[in-house]
């Protein structure tokens, strides 16, 4: 297989990929503390040059999560809470500690504060059973029933976000070694939620060039085929 040949087959299969993540990102447009994916691609030309490498090896081919915030929306219910700024809310999931910016809350029948999953909401003492009539939350995490503080959220940062990565669509799981850090700067607002970071406009620009990308690889691919079978052709007449 010649070197164009094998970058625009490495191309095929990269933009598979990345048209993968576009359709995905569309797809959580609107999924509260949604983050999009995006594809990133490195050492094409030095796996085109060397044939011995498998040109079907996803190994220098990787997605990266962007934490940018998305616009945040009103919604007036008092169990959503959405963070301003950086952070990430706690929550107790059956393979540990995850993190998530998807205020989507609620109480169960036993009064304790889950996420729209199911999974258990922390402060730094554990998991947040609240009974009473009104739930004000402020903007520091401070959770008050009928005007008595009764909890703080534990709203947490690392100091390389780059250690987290994404466990379904709006939970995360922590790779490294770090610490975590009160996320000092953040603030909590009651009745409203955190929209997904994705723009529909830029994804369907995006998804457009990845098919168009994907036909030029292919068509290389064929053409390349082509040319090597009347080679073949040629030389058995020879």
């Amino acid at each position: 297989m010649g070197i164009f040949q094998n970058t625009a087959v490495i191309g095929l299969f990269r933009q598979e990929r990345r048209y993968e993540l576009i359709s995905n990102n569309l797809s959580n447009v609107q999924t509260p503390g949604f983050k999009k994916d995006v594809a990133v691609f490195h050492q094409v030309f030095s796996e085109a040059l060397h044939p011995s490498l498998s040109i079907l090896s996803m190994d220098s081919e990787f997605s990266q999560t962007l934490l940018e915030q998305g616009e945040i929306q009103s919604t007036g219910n008092p169990l959503d809470l959405a963070i301003e700024g950086e952070g990430f809310f706690r929550v107790k999931t059956p393979g540990g500690i995850r993190y998530t910016r998807n205020g989507n809350f609620r109480l169960t029948s036993e009064g304790v504060l889950v996420q729209s999953n199911g999974f258990p909401v922390l402060s730094r003492n554990g998991e947040i059973t609240l009974r009473g009539n009104q739930i004000s939350v402020e903007r520091d995490g401070v959770i008050k029933v009928d005007g008595v503080d009764r909890d703080k959220l534990a709203l947490v940062t690392f100091a390389d976000p780059g250690d987290l990565m994404k466990e379904g669509k709006t939970l995360f799981k922590l790779e490294g070694e770090q610490e975590e850090r009160e996320a000092v700067g953040a603030g909590v607002l009651q009745g409203a939620l955190e929209n997904s970071n994705v723009n529909a406009l830029e994804e369907m620009v995006q998804m457009i060039d990845s098919l168009r990308t994907f036909e030029a690889c292919y068509k290389i691919v064929q053409v390349q085929d082509e040319m090597n079978a009347k080679a073949v052709n040629e030389i058995a007449k020879v």
